[in-house]
C-alpha cells in the first residue's frame, strides 16, 4: 500500500493519503475490502478522478475555474458575473484562492462534489451533528461563497481520511 517516489509522481495529491510520513494510494485502500458508505465512496471517487489543482497546468486552469463558476451557479441558482471583465476577476481571485489558501490538492471533481453536497444538505457527522449547508449570499458566484462551501467539505475530507488512517493503523 506504501507508494514509492517513482509511483507518487503519477498520482494525482489528491488521491494520495499521507499518515504517518507515508503516502498511501486512495486507489490501493479503496481496494482492500473496508467498509465504506456510498457517500465516503463518491468522495473517494472524486479524489481519484483527476489531478490536484495546484497539478493543473496553468493554460487549464481558466477553463476549469470557469466550469467551477458555471456549475456553482447551476447548482446553487445563483447568476454568473454579468460581464466578461467581472468573470475573469472572478475567475481570476478563485484560482488564487483555490492554490495559496489551503485547498491546491482538491480536484476539479472534488470541488463540484462539494457544491453539491451543500446544495443536497442532509450530511452528518458520525456525531450526528448535521452539516448546516452554506446558503447563497452576494449578486453572483464568488468567492467568500465558494469559501465556506470548502470549509464544510474539507471538514468531511478530514474525517474520512482519519477513518483511512485507522484502518492502516489496525482498527475498524
Amino acid at each position: 500500500m506504501y507508494l514509492n517516489k517513482k509511483n507518487l509522481k503519477m498520482e494525482s495529491n489528491s488521491s494520495i493519503l499521507k499518515h504517518r510520513g507515508k503516502n498511501y494510494s486512495l486507489k490501493e485502500i479503496e481496494s482492500i475490502e473496508i467498509e465504506l458508505t456510498d457517500f465516503e465512496h463518491k468522495v473517494i471517487d472524486s479524489r481519484l478522478s483527476g489531478l490536484s489543482f495546484g497539478q493543473i497546468e496553468e493554460n487549464n486552469l481558466r477553463w476549469h475555474v470557469d466550469q467551477i463558476m458555471l456549475r456553482g451557479a447551476a447548482i446553487s441558482g445563483c447568476v454568473v458575473p454579468a460581464t466578461e471583465f467581472f468573470a475573469e476577476i472572478i475567475a481570476e481571485e478563485i484560482s488564487v484562492f483555490i492554490l495559496e489558501f489551503g485547498y491546491k490538492d482538491l480536484s476539479y471533481d472534488e470541488i463540484l462534489l462539494a457544491l453539491r453536497i451543500n446544495s443536497k444538505g442532509g450530511y452528518k457527522f458520525p456525531t450526528g451533528i448535521e452539516l448546516e449547508s452554506v446558503p447563497f449570499f452576494g449578486n453572483c458566484f464568488n468567492v467568500d461563497y465558494l469559501s465556506k462551501i470548502l470549509m464544510n467539505y474539507m471538514a468531511i475530507r478530514n474525517i474520512l481520511d482519519r477513518k483511512l488512517q485507522n484502518i492502516i493503523d489496525g482498527y475498524k
